[in-house]
Order: C-alpha cells, then sequence, then structure tokens
C-alpha cells in the first residue's frame, strides 16, 4: 500500500511537472512571438524590410508547443501572418501579401479582430492587384465580423458582452 501511494504520489508530480513545462513551453512561445514583433519593429526603423519579414517569418513558421492551446496558437499566429501581409502590401508585394493573409485566415476564421484584420489586408492586397470583387468580399466579411464585435461591445442582444 504505502508503494502505490508512493507511486501515486510520484505520478502526481510527473503529471504537475508536464503541464508545468507545456505553460512554460507556450509562454515562452508567446514571447518569442512578441520579440519577434519588436524586432521587426526594429528592423522597419532602420528601413531593413527583409530583416523585419525575417523576423515575423520565423516566428509565425515556429512549431507551436504542446502546451498552446489551439485557439492561442490559431490568434498568435494570425497576428504574426498579418502583419506579414501589412509589411509586403507596403512594399509593393501584394501578391505575397495575399498569400500571408490567405496562410493566416486557413488557420480559421472567428469572430475577432485577427480574422477582421486579415480579412482587410488581403482585401487591401486582392484591390491592388485588380480583383475587385474578391476585394468587395474580404471588406464584407471584415464588416460582418466589426460589426458583431461592436455589438457584442454595446451589449446588444444575443450577444454577450
Amino acid at each position: 500500500m504505502k508503494r502505490s501511494a508512493a507511486s501515486f504520489a510520484f505520478a502526481c508530480a510527473l503529471v504537475v511537472s508536464v503541464a508545468c513545462n507545456r505553460r512554460t513551453d507556450a509562454s515562452e512561445w508567446l514571447a518569442r512571438a512578441e520579440a519577434a514583433h519588436e524586432e521587426a519593429s526594429r528592423h522597419l526603423a532602420a528601413h531593413d524590410a527583409p530583416g523585419a519579414r525575417d523576423a515575423l517569418r520565423a516566428a509565425a513558421e515556429a512549431k507551436v508547443p504542446a502546451g498552446a492551446t489551439p485557439e492561442d496558437a490559431r490568434v498568435v499566429r494570425q497576428d504574426l501572418y498579418a502583419r506579414l501581409a501589412t509589411l509586403e502590401l507596403g512594399q509593393s508585394g501584394a501578391r505575397e501579401a495575399v498569400t500571408w493573409a490567405t496562410a493566416g485566415l486557413d488557420l480559421g476564421r472567428s469572430t475577432d479582430v485577427f480574422t477582421s484584420n486579415l480579412l482587410i489586408v488581403r482585401g487591401r492586397a486582392l484591390e491592388q492587384l485588380g480583383d475587385a470583387s474578391s476585394a468587395s468580399r474580404d471588406y464584407h466579411d471584415a464588416l460582418v465580423v466589426t460589426e458583431a464585435l461592436l455589438d457584442q461591445s454595446l451589449g446588444a442582444p444575443g450577444h454577450s458582452p
């Protein structure tokens, strides 16, 4: 009996340790994503768009640790993809902007600012490429998301604040 109690205590300690390590891994991954944004800003301030692109791309393509929830992984990566798309758009890279925004949207859509940002930047890129119809669809979808967010924040019936 004593042995099984000790084994149980060890197993519990191991589970707690693994859970803490997963949270730590997720926290470190999140910190690296935030650092990539800061590094990109420094590169852009120095007029080094390729350096900014490299920093953001490395963070966006980094392996998501097991401790991160799928929703957290989606929004962090979508934020990085939106910044990459915006960077490309500012560098006359409309096609690349569409690619990055689409990659972000392929992670999933939700009624949040991350989805809206990706739709808007992709709409702007599509507009620059002369695809007014697709740009219009993206702008419309972004407007629907933004309207839902506004309804939620104002406590409209059917939405929880």
